[in-house]
């Protein structure tokens, strides 16, 4: 059946009218009704990128192949990012906080409005992963709701040494990051050469904080660290994840640091996969490529779809 690309935009209701872009892909019968009780799923990108990481309009990435699976898959474009606007600048005033407790939280509840309950399943790439977390803690109702979450070379601390970590991480990421940010008031990414979407002041600040620290605290003072032990103590209910990483992720998730992540959250029906040619895989996949990669179709997408079900 043919899928269906909708457009969803809402309203933020911020000083700097901020509006999100949500990208609705899901299956018509043939008289071209929306097929019904199909499972929602929200995607979440990561940073220096948008939705798009996920789909494609003629039919390619994840979310289409989750579309053409019977999903009804929703896609994120955060504040500032791909088709919601206005573009990050200078007078973007947040950062994942605002990303954690009012964007999420935005589209959850959109899902929520279109199916009549909160997301069933969530999947994120790259930093996109390690905001989902937290965000679940402060918000336990859509917790409850997910059956499963996938996240793709999602990582928080980078505990990864060489040369490209000095390079990607501590210069240009960290130190770029910080001087661009107070000369510019944000960080243009894109004319740096890397990414698709600029990133603001306070993105860069937090990152690198939870990069760089074994805490894991929200600058509200929220600490999530703790939050997951109680969580743990208490038997509370945590949606089972499966953390992927890819051989040559070599930095940006390198499958060391996306273990860390896995082992902080410590939930126990949580599982970790390599993708890798010395596990049977058909390449040894990067940080974008096992989402993106023409192989990935027929590769391990429909491991990730059976985990899923």
């Amino acid at each position: 059946m043919p899928l269906n690309y909708e457009s969803i935009f809402i309203d933020l209701k911020t000083e700097q009218n901020d509006v999100l872009h949500l990208k609705r892909i899901y299956q018509k019968d043939k008289e071209g009704s929306e097929l019904q009780n199909l499972p929602s799923i929200l995607l979440i990108h990561g940073s220096v990128e948008n939705g798009r990481i996920f789909y494609s309009v003629n039919g390619k990435g994840f979310g289409s192949y989750l579309a053409e699976n019977g999903f009804d898959v929703f896609v994120a474009d955060l504040r500032g990012k791909g088709e919601s606007k206005p573009n990050i600048s200078s007078k973007s005033n947040f950062g994942q906080t605002e990303y954690i407790l009012e964007d999420l939280p935005t589209f959850a509840n959109k899902v929520r409005e279109i199916k009549g309950h909160f997301p069933a399943y969530w999947a994120a790439h790259s930093w996109g992963g390690v905001m989902i977390p937290p965000f679940m803690l402060r918000f336990p109702q859509v917790a409850e709701a997910a059956k499963k979450m996938v996240f793709f070379g999602s990582k928080r601390r980078i505990r990864t040494k060489g040369v490209e970590k000095i390079l990607k991480i501590d210069f240009v990421w960290n130190f770029l990051g910080k001087i661009s940010s107070k000369t510019l008031g944000y960080m243009p990414t894109t004319k740096f050469g890397f990414g698709s979407d600029d990133e603001s002041s306070g993105f860069i600040k937090e990152s690198n904080k939870w990069i760089y620290e074994d805490k894991w605290i929200c600058k509200d003072g929220f600490d999530y660290q703790s939050s997951f032990q109680n969580l743990k103590q208490k038997n509370g209910y945590f949606p089972p994840t499966l953390h992927i990483a890819a051989a040559k992720d070599t930095i940006l998730g390198n499958p060391n640091d996306v273990k860390l992540l896995k082992e902080e959250i410590d939930n126990q029906s949580d599982e970790l996969w390599l993708l890798s040619k010395s596990n049977q895989n058909l390449h040894d996949y990067d940080h974008n490529n096992m989402l993106t990669h023409k192989d990935a179709i027929n590769d391990h997408f429909p491991k990730i779809l059976e985990w899923l079900k």
